[in-house]
């Protein structure tokens, strides 16, 4: 390429100069266009005079002059969103999140790129403090374990504790166990969920019987009791939706008194499903935080059981909420038809 081309002169140089040059000899090679025409077919040149050349140059050069400051500003509004889009970049690249992106006021194309900066941030952001408290929150769920299973064996091998050492070891292992699997569910939503598309037509009270076959012989004595009619079938994901109820009849074994109760009933949007124990009612403050991921109640593990079973339900178009009763706790689930 020649050194001494325009092109080549260019290439290293600003975009802001590289657009004012170019829009300046656009300019000056319409404004030396429409001095042709003028002066070929609507004032021939042969017929001015002096002075009507000398004033028809000096108007050429006027309109130059400001065709090189209208080229300049036009270039600058171009390219001041650009650089303000190459600073983020710079600001994300080297995570710098103490600082705001830049913003701009400008509604086109290219302010709406530079804009949308603006909320991968907020995005990126609100990641890392999940990771943050991600790592924060599994290192201290393992740790207890973990802890108490090393102390067991050094009490079992120093003669300080006898079978039941291996009581506690299995029972301590059962919960690093959930716990591993329910930060495995978290971490591949998507792919065990699967598409809506794949969704299958499944029987509540099938789901229910099963919850309850599995936590019937639990360590508490709970007695679980079943009145899900025949006919309430949602279409849904059968692994997924047995884990919610497994998740909310897992942790109302933890609080109940006495019993559990899962109930159904067909509603105007869906069927309403109801899983109800008589433990100690939730205080008013929690009800807001409590599925929220690792939030961990009295006796909880990890905090993911009651986030899995909401992001589990919302992913099937339905809703999950608790309400205190007189005698107790209520979860309910919404579930389409």
């Amino acid at each position: 390429m020649n050194r001494f081309s325009t092109k080549y002169w260019l290439q290293n140089k600003p975009l802001s100069v590289q657009l004012w040059v170019f829009l300046t000899l656009f300019g000056a090679l319409a404004m030396g266009l429409a001095l042709g025409y003028l002066l070929l077919a609507v004032f021939p040149g042969w017929e001015l005079t002096a002075r009507q050349w000398r004033g028809l140059i000096f108007l050429f050069l006027m309109l130059l002059v400001l065709n090189l400051f209208l080229a300049r500003r036009a270039a600058l509004r171009i390219v001041a969103p650009l650089e303000k889009l190459s600073e983020n970049m710079d600001r994300i690249k080297g995570k710098n999140w103490a600082d705001p992106v830049l913003q701009t006021t400008r509604e086109d194309e290219i302010g709406r790129v530079v804009n949308k900066l603006a909320q991968i941030q907020r995005n990126v952001v609100e990641i890392n403090e999940d990771e943050e408290f991600f790592y924060q929150s599994v290192s201290h769920g393992l740790k207890t374990p973990i802890m108490v299973i090393q102390n067991c064996c050094a009490a079992y091998q120093d003669g300080i504790y006898g079978g039941e050492a291996i009581d506690i070891i299995m029972q301590e292992s059962q919960v690093l166990e959930s716990g591993i699997k329910a930060m495995l569910y978290v971490s591949s939503f998507d792919h065990i969920l699967g598409r809506q598309s794949e969704f299958q037509q499944l029987s509540l009270q099938t789901l229910a019987a099963e919850c309850c076959k599995r936590f019937q012989s639990n360590d508490r004595g709970i007695h679980l009791l079943t009145e899900v009619p025949e006919d309430c079938v949602v279409p849904g994901n059968a692994a997924a939706l047995q884990t919610v109820l497994d998740n909310l009849v897992e942790n109302a074994v933890r609080y109940a008194k006495s019993y559990i109760h899962i109930g159904a009933r067909d509603e105007k949007d869906g069927y309403l499903l109801t899983v109800e124990n008589d433990g100690s009612q939730i205080p008013p403050a929690v009800m807001n935080t409590l599925f929220d991921k690792f939030y961990r109640g009295k006796g909880g593990n990890f905090g993911l059981g009651l986030y899995i079973a909401r992001k589990i339900v919302l992913f099937h178009g339905g809703d999950i909420w608790a309400a205190n009763w007189e005698g107790g706790v209520r979860f309910h689930i919404l579930l389409k038809k």
